[in-house]
């Protein structure tokens, strides 16, 4: 019988039983220790790429066109190269375009494209394919894709690239992240605030 006193006994008096033993226990000991730093590496590796992707979106450019979407300042125009207008502002709001460095009168579609639209379709492919989580994304980029999904103008452009064959996937990764973050966003928001409750 395997789990008497005269078993173990026998086997801790055999000396190739009792460093068989000791051996299989220091493996399953490095296993534990391996495990739980490539999880701290992989928790680490993932901060610094969230942070390399927040990095790389948050730049002067993408402020900018995130200022002019969410006041309402683009207006879509579909041309042979398709380009944005900046629409007339009151004297106010001129200063504010000037604050931000923004000149001229129209923006091309290929700025929006690399500076925002394309940043953010990169998160929506990233949350698909669970290289981001939802909450990460929401915490990073939820009022961005917001703005984006619902302005205009943008709503326009986006139609616009939709348009021809083949072309009915673009920018789905963005409308994938925008419906997922309007869905899941109330409860995020809900834990939160619970959270902060309880914290208090």
């Amino acid at each position: 019988m395997p789990w008497t006193l005269n078993f173990w006994l026998r086997t801790f008096q055999d000396p190739g039983n009792v460093w068989a033993m000791i051996t299989a226990i220091t493996t399953v000991a490095l296993v534990l220790v391996a495990y739980w730093q490539l999880r701290a590496l992989a928790r680490t590796s993932r901060s610094e790429f969230l942070y390399k992707l927040k990095r790389d979106f948050f730049t002067d450019e993408a402020r900018r066109l995130i200022f002019l979407a969410e006041n309402d300042l683009l207006e879509f125009q579909s041309a042979d190269i398709s380009y944005f207008r900046i629409v007339q502002v009151s004297a106010e709001t001129q200063s504010r375009l000037a604050e931000l460095g923004i000149a001229g009168s129209t923006i091309s579609a290929y700025q929006v494209d690399d500076a925002l639209l394309g940043p953010l379709e990169d998160v929506g492919i990233l949350l698909r394919s669970n290289l981001v989580s939802l909450n990460e994304a929401y915490e990073q980029f939820e009022s961005y894709v917001q703005i984006c999904a619902e302005s205009k103008a943008m709503g326009a452009y986006l139609e616009s690239a939709r348009t021809g064959e083949g072309n009915e996937d673009v920018y789905d990764g963005i409308q994938y992240l925008y419906e997922r973050l309007e869905k899941e966003g109330p409860k995020i928001r809900d834990k939160k605030r619970k959270a902060k409750r309880n914290y208090r």
